[in-house]
Formats: structure tokens, sequence, C-alpha cells
């Protein structure tokens, strides 16, 4: 990346059809976004006391869940040592690491909400139905 030398984008489609991520190897520091979070988006209580812990993207809102499983699979592989994501707490070490290689292992089970607008059919910009409403 031209103006932030050492950082690279990582392309984490998922959440939203552009998501992207920055990584820095020098020091294994990851820019998550919103790939993952590190609080209970869906609760309040959770959002209000922001006790770190790792979660799938915003359940309320991502458009396409198996790409979003396939993006925290090649985050949780580069090993990082510290992780910032757009909702919660910086997570850095061994817990970081433990709980994405978790949270990558069981996807689908503890990060896919049972419905949802996009669960059953993924958003695809290329259909338009970003615009249609449900």
């Amino acid at each position: 990346m031209p103006d932030l030398p050492g950082w690279r984008w990582l392309h984490t489609p998922g959440h939203s059809v552009g998501h992207v991520a920055f990584w820095r190897e020098g020091d294994r520091t990851l820019i998550a976004g919103d790939a993952f979070v590190t609080t209970a988006q869906e609760s309040a209580y959770a959002v209000a006391v922001q006790e770190p812990e790792m979660h799938g993207p915003p359940m309320y809102f991502t458009i396409d869940w198996e790409a979003a499983a396939e993006s925290v699979r090649r985050l949780a592989a580069l090993g990082p040592e510290l992780a910032l994501s757009f909702h919660g707490q910086p997570l850095r070490g061994e817990p970081l690491r433990e709980s994405l290689r978790r949270l990558a292992a069981d996807f689908e089970a503890v990060a896919v909400p049972r419905q949802g607008r996009y669960v059953a059919q993924p958003l695809r910009a290329s259909d338009g139905s970003a615009y249609k409403r449900p």
C-alpha cells in the first residue's frame, strides 16, 4: 500500500462484497475490519461491557456466509500476533490465535445464524439483488 509501508490489503469478502483486511507481516498485525469481531454484536450487554471474545462477522448483516467462513480461515492461517476489529477490543498473542483457529474450524456452527436474509442465498453483486426488497 503506497502510503502505508509494510502493509498489504487482503480481500476478505463475506461481510460485504468488497470487504478488505490489512496485514503487516513485520509484526504480524491484522486489522480485520468486520471479517470477525471481538464482541458479541448481537448483544447490547456485550457491546456495552466490551468483554473481549471472538465472534464471526456481525450476524445482522453479512451477505455471504460461505465467503465469510473462507475469509476467517485465511486470516487464521496468518497466525496474527495482534488483531483489531471494527467491533470490540484488540486481541493478542496465543489467546487470539487459539480463538481465531477455533472460529475458523467451527465457523458454520458458531458464527452463521439459523435464519436471516442471506443465510440460504448469499447476495451477489452481479444479480442486482442488493436493490430488491425481501
